[in-house]
């Protein structure tokens, strides 16, 4: 293979290094067929191949988005592969760290907050205070056996918002990354 197309895969290579080395593996291997089905069969030069491509960061911002939209689902993985879009996407550089970081500490919240609720609980039944776990809205703070269901609806309200910052992200990182179907529209037309 030439020296520009493995440059290309090399530089592609690097931009997908957050996702699972089996899946970048699979996308580089895919790449380069494609690569040499246009040499081969369209008998294209490495630089028009690469022109008909794109910049291997845009090619690598396709292929992350694409990895990071496949499901809604939460893990950290996922995290890390919208920080390292986000470096590659440029103009969403304030929106996705906003909405990610938003969404990951209202699903920690959710989890936190029902805790609280049964230590005070626990706490008070057993005729001790824990001071340093309180419901308190504003002035207001509720009493001990009012703390366990407000933090149970709060937990689900922190749940319900998270979830909710967190298909934002994903839809988000889907309409950015929809440079992937340039690809295989070249594809299709040659």
């Amino acid at each position: 293979m030439d020296k520009i197309l493995n440059d290309y895969l090399e530089k592609t290579d690097r931009y997908l290094r957050p996702m699972p080395a089996g899946e970048r593996v699979d996308i580089i291997k895919e790449i380069k067929s494609e690569m040499l089905e246009l040499e081969a069969e369209k008998h294209l030069t490495p630089t028009e191949i690469t022109e008909r491509l794109g910049s291997p960061k845009e090619l690598a911002r396709a292929y992350l988005g694409s990895s990071i939209s496949k499901d809604g689902s939460f893990s950290l993985r996922k995290l890390l592969c919208i920080a390292s879009f986000t470096g590659l996407a440029g103009g969403s550089i304030f929106v996705l760290p906003i909405t990610s970081v938003l969404a990951c500490g209202l699903l920690l919240s959710a989890i936190i907050a029902p805790i609280g609720g049964i230590i005070k609980l626990v706490g008070f039944l057993l005729g001790f205070d824990v001071p340093f776990v309180m419901f308190q809205f504003g002035s207001y703070t509720a009493h001990p056996l009012a703390a366990f269901p407000l933090s149970v609806l709060f937990g689900l309200l922190f749940f319900l918002a998270g979830k909710g910052l967190w298909w934002l992200t994903i839809k988000y990182v889907k309409a950015l990354s929809q440079s992937k179907a340039k690809i295989h529209a070249f594809d299709a037309g040659l």
